[in-house]
């Protein structure tokens, strides 16, 4: 096996990821369910795996919250105001 850096080394290549695949979806116009929906099983995929065996910082943490937070509310990458509390937002079902 090779080997691999920590994860805050990759963490630049891992933002870029999730900012390119928003990208992609934010032509779409979805309904804030739809949203929601991407954001979670799409945008989050990859960092749900990493956070099984891998903590973020808080700042690593804000910066993620950040981008899934104004493509839940405006659909892009680009500051949104949002409509409901992140606390509200992440209650269990």
């Amino acid at each position: 096996m090779g080997f691999h850096l920590p994860i805050e080394a990759n963490f630049d290549r891992l933002m870029g990821a999730l900012k390119s695949k928003l990208i992609a979806w934010s032509h779409n116009h979805l309904s804030l369910a739809g949203r929601i929906l991407v954001a979670n099983q799409v945008l989050l995929a990859s960092m749900w795996y990493l956070a099984a065996c891998w903590n973020p910082n808080l700042q690593m943490s804000n910066q993620i919250r950040g981008v899934i937070r104004n493509f839940i509310w405006g659909g892009k990458d680009t500051p949104a105001r949002a409509k409901v509390k992140w606390e509200t937002l992440t209650l269990p079902a």
